[in-house]
């Protein structure tokens, strides 16, 4: 055994030590057997150090994606959601019953989820925004205490979603953190009627889908806001993501409360803009809301109308260097208004009673010889407007009766420019282009997969666009009766349906509607043939046979108009005429009409079939063609004078033209004919006497220039 290693040598020390025996042969069998184990050591001890570094790094990946997994689980709910607990949010005013009621329905077991449904801009996101400020305060039940409002941003967590599968992580995320800490984390979707469409692409499953498991275990409260038309076309839709929220109805808040909740958000906008808000100003702005955007809800409106009034008072402080001290007064609310609505300032600012009371005045200034029937209207309209009529209705609804050019139209201009200041808020629909059945489709619009529907109806865009105007009816005997149906609830109710289901305000629209029913009773009794009376009778019995009782029921009321007198439409004539002696003025031209001018023009243009109409078109066709082609052949010019007279045979018009303007150095135009035609001569007056003041030639020229310009006057 010498060729052995020293170990057996050692193993029989060691037996000699232990008093033991010692047998060499198995000594020998240990040792090989330890040397070869210990290859083996060595051998697993190379691969170990081959492999050691993969090992770690594994283990840290290891470890770092369950780190990352734990960290993205965590913070789910910081990216996708804004906390609001605790913020400083604008004070909620006015809305402590809905408040109350979210908070007892988040209190439940089951079913412990809320849906506030309102139309837009009543204030759903404020009523959350509430919910967390009672539980900052501590003025919460125990349920709640300590809880989080947390709104989740469902478009943040959509985005970059390109893959399947990473919707789900995060919507699964969120709902888990909101799981694990027992309630204390309130969801609130605002917009959600998305829920069911969020995600949903790629294969992905939907928001809802995810949700509603959750919701169904009551180990999650969540706040949604959704409007009216959101609910029913998506929450109702699916049942079982109905059953789960309690509906919980927003209303507008009132003029009052919205003053409150502008004085609450005062101090934030005077911050935000650096100037002064009056507290006038925010009346101004609940007011002018109210009465003049009707097609919005409060507070929303009136929030933005203080909002923009302060940036334009920033605009005109600055551009007038006085931004210092610059305040937002009532007026710069009543600007923005009319820049809203396109009615002028000067009639939002004029007082309403003074309007009111002139009204009948004012109307006659312009509609000649119909004093009974302008008194009926403007009585109706006084009458509506200081709130003594039925409200809830139009301001006033009115049928003209009689021929044709008496002034019915025109009085209808003439109410939309005293009441809404400018005839363009007047609306014309022509009924006798709404004789087929399908035409109270084309009115209010057609219905969901038929055509038109996204074109809305004539008639309810037009009111909705502008809620303040006249509408007119023309020729209303022509309509459908379809068309006179839905009359009746407009009328009634104030209020009309579009096609796609939304209300239309009609209550601050005067609606009138014009027929020529009837009338040939009223040229019978203008000719003497019958009386006035007997002529009026046969025609309301006309009137009455065919329309229905319940359609004339409804109106404020039935006016007769009469023919016109020959005094009554010299009258006209010279109103009309008026209105192309301001036409040539633009082009500095002045222009006189003699009173024989005045009955040639009514001899000439006077059909008693047609009233009024025919004189403007005469006026069109001889006058005004006459005065173009003197312009083009310069016989007349700028500073010109025209004189328009009758002929010796009082059958014909002549024209002639007075004075001309003269020409001097330097003279510089001037828009209005009557001034141009006035200045020269004094110019030229100055010119003579700066010339040789003591000249007789200069003195005469200077009488004959003074004579000139005291005529053009």
């Amino acid at each position: 055994m010498k060729h052995c290693c020293p170990f057996p040598r050692s193993g029989q020390g060691f037996c000699t030590g232990m008093r033991g025996t010692y047998d060499p042969l198995l000594g020998a069998q240990v040792v090989q057997r330890a040397a070869a184990q210990g290859s083996v050591l060595h051998q697993l001890s190379s691969i170990w150090q081959g492999i050691e570094p993969f090992v770690f790094l594994g283990a840290a990946v290891g470890l770092g994606w369950a780190a990352w997994t734990y960290y993205d689980r965590k913070a789910a709910m910081r990216t996708y959601g804004r906390h609001i607990t605790g913020k400083g949010v604008g004070l909620v005013v006015g809305r402590d019953d809905e408040i109350d009621r979210v908070i007892s329905i988040l209190c439940r077991k089951t079913k412990n989820c809320a849906a506030l449904v309102g139309h837009a801009g009543v204030g759903k996101s404020a009523i959350a925004e509430g919910l967390a400020q009672r539980i900052a305060t501590g003025k919460v039940p125990a349920a709640l205490a300590g809880a989080r409002v947390v709104e989740i941003d469902l478009g943040a967590m959509v985005a970059g979603t390109v893959l399947r599968g990473m919707f789900e992580e995060r919507m699964k995320s969120v709902i888990k953190q909101a799981e694990n800490v027992g309630g204390k984390i309130i969801l609130f979707i605002d917009e959600m009627h998305v829920l069911p469409r969020a995600g949903d692409s790629h294969g992905n499953t939907d928001a809802s889908s995810l949700l509603k498991p959750a919701l169904a275990r009551g180990r999650i409260r969540c706040v949604g806001a959704t409007t009216f038309d959101g609910y029913r076309n998506c929450i109702e839709k699916d049942p079982a993501l109905e059953r789960r929220f309690q509906k919980v109805h927003i209303e507008e808040p009132s003029m009052q409360v919205t003053i409150g909740i502008l004085q609450g958000l005062k101090q934030q906008y005077e911050q935000h803009h650096g100037l002064e808000i009056q507290d006038s100003a925010l009346v101004a702005a609940a007011q002018l809301a109210a009465r003049y955007i009707t097609g919005r809800q409060f507070p929303d409106k009136a929030i933005d109308l203080i909002d923009e009034a302060c940036t334009a008072k920033i605009k005109r402080a600055i551009s007038e260097n006085s931004l210092k001290g610059a305040a937002v007064e009532p007026n710069d609310v009543a600007q923005v208004v009319s820049q809203w609505t396109g009615i002028p300032v000067c009639a939002l600012e004029q007082e309403e009673t003074d309007k009111l009371i002139h009204l009948a005045d004012r109307l006659h200034e312009r509609v000649v010889g119909q004093d009974e029937a302008v008194n009926v209207v403007a009585e109706a309209v006084v009458c509506s407007m200081t709130g003594l009529d039925h409200p809830g209705q139009p301001i006033g609804s009115f049928l003209f009766l009689g021929s044709t050019g008496v002034g019915k139209t025109e009085l209808a201009k003439a109410l939309a420019e005293q009441l809404f200041a400018s005839e363009k808020m007047l609306v014309r629909f022509d009924m006798s282009e709404y004789v087929g059945s399908g035409s109270i489709l084309r009115l209010i619009g057609a219905p969901p997969s038929h055509d038109g529907y996204d074109d809305g109806g004539q008639l309810t865009e037009k009111v909705r666009n502008r809620p303040y105007s006249v509408i007119l009816f023309d020729e209303v005997e022509k309509a459908d009766p379809s068309v006179l149906n839905i009359f009746i609830q407009l009328l009634d109710d104030g209020v009309l349906t579009d096609g796609k289901g939304r209300t239309v305000d009609f209550k601050n629209t005067i609606i009138i509607m014009t027929s020529n029913i009837g009338a040939e009773h009223l040229m019978a009794g203008m000719a003497g043939e019958i009386t006035m009376d007997a002529a009026r009778d046969l025609l309301m019995k006309q009137v009455q046979k065919h329309f229905k009782p319940e359609f004339l029921n409804r109106l404020s009321e039935i006016v007769v108009f009469e023919p016109l007198l020959h005094d009554n439409l010299k009258e006209i004539v010279k109103i009309q005429m008026k209105s192309v002696i301001a036409r040539v003025a633009d082009k500095g031209i002045s222009l006189f009409a003699s009173d024989a001018a005045l009955d040639v023009i009514l001899s000439e243009s006077y059909n008693p079939m047609y009233g009024a109409r025919p004189i403007r078109r005469w006026l069109e066709k001889n006058v005004v063609t006459k005065l173009s082609l003197m312009l083009m052949k310069g016989e007349a010019s700028e500073g010109s004078t025209i004189s328009i007279d009758a002929t010796d045979d009082k059958k014909k018009l002549k024209y002639e033209v007075v004075a001309k303007k003269v020409e001097l150095p330097g003279e510089c135009d001037t828009d209005s004919g009557r001034m141009a035609a006035v200045v020269s001569p004094m110019k030229r007056i100055v010119s003579l006497l700066a010339s040789d003041p003591d000249s007789k030639a200069s003195s005469r020229a200077c009488v004959q220039a003074l004579v000139t310009g005291v005529g053009n006057v």
